[in-house]
């Protein structure tokens, strides 16, 4: 039994779904179809990378992940297939692999089209390219390609400062950032620091172990079990309170040797 996931902006009370899973039931294929996320905010392919990035190790090897945030072709970006890390990819080749993974393989298989483009046409490249994988049918169903890439944001830091963005925004309101704990390990010499949340107003002087060591409604930083840096309100919800996004920068200022 193969495991298939989805992670898409498909909303359960929508059809979207429900074609997806007639497609790849007529294939008579041994598949298993988990869904990791159906309630991605739309069109976010930001926040469906981060999320498949953090889950997709978690299944067996050869796993097939199905991206379905921005899932349509067009004539510039193609539906294809792309091996990394013993797992199984299909989706738009519009450079998401970028964020998904941190080196993107250099080579995809586009997964050829008999249809005209058309609206919805997803669902039946999705299960075109499963079986593909399945029957290892690859010469006959695609064509070799040059994968995409596009910019990712980096953290930036010198000895005295780390500058990251926020990346994901989970569902209780937590704004999770791409500073990794080895960064900040690597910058903080246990020294006394400040956390700065989209400008000088919001303000943090020190990093808790979990949620439960935080006051009803105060603010606090934690490394999550992700190992990235993460701002939250106990009991309530970051971003809508302090109106933070994907993007929103995270700035932390280390005290140098003159305590300045």
């Amino acid at each position: 039994m193969t495991i298939v996931t989805l992670t898409s902006d498909w909303n359960k009370s929508d059809f979207y779904l429900g074609v997806l899973k007639g497609k790849l039931a007529s294939l008579s294929l041994k598949i298993n179809l988990l869904e990791i996320a159906n309630s991605v905010p739309s069109f976010d392919v930001l926040q469906e990378t981060f999320i498949l990035r953090s889950t997709y190790l978690h299944f067996p090897p050869n796993s097939i992940h199905l991206l379905g945030v921005m899932c349509e072709p067009t004539p510039e970006s193609s539906m294809v297939i792309v091996y990394a890390n013993s797992h199984y990819f299909i989706g738009i080749n519009d450079g998401r692999f970028s964020q998904l993974f941190e080196n993107p393989p250099s080579m995809a298989f586009e997964i050829n089209q008999e249809e005209p483009f058309s609206t919805f046409m997803a669902p039946a490249l999705f299960a075109k390219g499963v079986k593909t994988i399945l029957e290892n049918s690859f010469e006959a169903n695609t064509t070799a390609c040059d994968l995409k890439r596009e910019s990712v944001a980096r953290v930036v830091y010198d000895e005295n400062s780390i500058i990251g963005k926020v990346i994901y925004i989970d569902s209780f309101g937590n704004a999770v950032s791409n500073i990794e704990k080895s960064v900040f390990d690597r910058v903080h010499k246990a020294r006394p620091f400040a956390i700065y949340v989209q400008g000088p107003h919001i303000k943090i002087k020190s990093i808790s172990r979990g949620y439960y060591q935080g006051t009803p409604g105060g603010l606090l930083a934690l490394f999550n079990s992700l190992g990235l840096l993460e701002i939250g309100i106990a009991t309530d919800s970051l971003a809508k309170i302090e109106s933070i996004v994907p993007g929103s920068e995270i700035r932390i200022k280390f005290e140098n040797e003159q305590g300045k």
